[in-house]
């Protein structure tokens, strides 16, 4: 099967939900010799062609869509450069099947139209990968109108919100993201995340992950950042060898400006609950990742709006306990009190109750880790979900050649 993946995030560029899902997915393709997989990613510079073994990587220009070339004209003029590379990738790799990623929220609605108009030219199935909820008009138009063959939802919670606005149920699925436990697990770490941290054995470390901006916009209170600090700013005075670690993700070069103002404001959020002195801001690579988890004694996200959690299966995987909201796909991670806790949003004191528990509750502590896990290997590892996607995927291929086979002149 010749499957083209088309995605405006890339784990080169940036991190985040969708950049981990990719990087996910290649690692997957590589096990999968039967497949032939090209992934077209957005590039800053002029576009190139990278091949590693089954897997072909066309580095796109045109998918880059910064603030500052949005104009008409510039949109217009980059969105058909994108369709007619994507065409030449069509005709020249005999493409079976279309996966976008996030094409609803990731790019202009040029985009997508014109993506639309080359797969019915070819008579290619084009499935849309829903990473983030449909939130205005037009976003919810894009997803209800245009011809997707199927639509992949990250989580329940993103299959009812579409249902609910008005998607057709038939072309629904949900198909949850996975963690890759080759890199994600309990074994020791190659890294001792204290001593890089400058702090001492005895010292424990409160984790939060996430990004500060989408886009150009701050994401601070969005991503529960700032309740995690007021709930800490509770514990810190009682407990002075407590350390709050907000491992924030890397953005793009062109959005250095807009997160550094971001960064300055959760820096001063930090300053106004008295807790710079227990408080570490940090950014690393996605490569990193599985030491900080492993080197820290919490995992809290207390995000208002969350699709699914890439996250907290990390976490998990690493043998974690982890602290959530009651909100998006969350609660399809974590059952309250069986494998992590779940609380309302911006509950500051139930928060920091909760963390307090599995600070000093051992016993909780460990039934947490151990069901967390059970969970992770259960339900969420990356090649139990791709095996499935990738099913789907060859379903939809076989059910369109047999339309076009019974119809030919559609």
């Amino acid at each position: 099967m010749n499957i083209l993946f088309i995605s405006p995030n890339s784990p080169k560029i940036s991190i985040g939900g969708v950049e981990r899902s990719i990087t996910n997915l290649m690692h997957y393709c590589l096990s999968r010799q039967d497949l032939n997989v090209h992934i077209m990613l957005p590039v800053m510079e002029h576009g190139y062609i990278k091949k590693d073994h089954n897997i072909t990587l066309h580095f796109n220009e045109n998918l880059l869509v910064t603030v500052e070339n949005r104009t008409p004209k510039a949109v217009h003029q980059k969105a058909l450069l994108f369709s007619q590379s994507t065409e030449k990738i069509i005709e020249t790799e005999n493409i079976d099947i279309i996966c976008a990623e996030n094409f609803h929220v990731g790019l202009p609605a040029a985009y997508s139209l014109l993506l639309n108009m080359v797969t019915n030219k070819y008579k290619v199935p084009l499935m849309l990968r829903l990473h983030s909820f449909a939130k205005n008009d037009l976003q919810i138009e894009l997803v209800n109108q245009l011809m997707w063959h199927k639509i992949s939802c990250v989580s329940k919670s993103v299959t009812g919100d579409c249902f609910q606005k008005g998607c057709d149920i038939n072309t629904l699925s949900t198909d949850y993201l996975g963690v890759d436990t080759t890199e994600f697990n309990d074994k020791p770490p190659l890294t001792d995340l204290r001593k890089n941290l400058g702090l001492t054995p005895q010292q424990k470390i409160v984790l939060s992950a996430g990004r500060i901006i989408v886009g150009k916009r701050s994401i601070i209170i969005e991503k529960g950042f700032v309740n995690l600090i007021r709930a800490f700013s509770k514990l810190a005075p009682r407990y002075p060898n407590l350390r709050l670690l907000l491992a924030i993700g890397k953005p793009p070069d062109i959005l250095k400006a807009d997160y550094n103002s971001a960064l300055h404001m959760l820096e001063g959020y930090i300053t106004l609950n008295h807790i710079e002195d227990q408080t570490i801001v940090r950014q690393f690579e996605l490569h990193e990742m599985a030491d900080v988890y492993k080197g820290s004694d919490v995992f809290v996200l207390a995000s208002e709006n969350e699709t699914f959690g890439q996250v907290f299966i990390e976490s998990m995987a690493c043998g974690l306990p982890v602290i959530g909201t009651k909100v998006g796909g969350i609660p399809e991670i974590i059952s309250d009190s069986y494998n992590g806790f779940l609380i309302n949003p911006d509950d500051a004191s139930g928060l920091a109750q909760r963390i307090e528990e599995l600070l000093t509750d051992d016993s909780l502590r460990n039934e947490f880790i151990v069901a967390g896990k059970k969970v992770v290997t259960e339900k969420f590892t990356a090649d139990q979900q791709f095996h499935s996607f990738f099913a789907k995927m060859e379903r939809t291929v076989l059910e369109n050649t047999q339309h076009n086979h019974l119809c030919p002149h559609i």
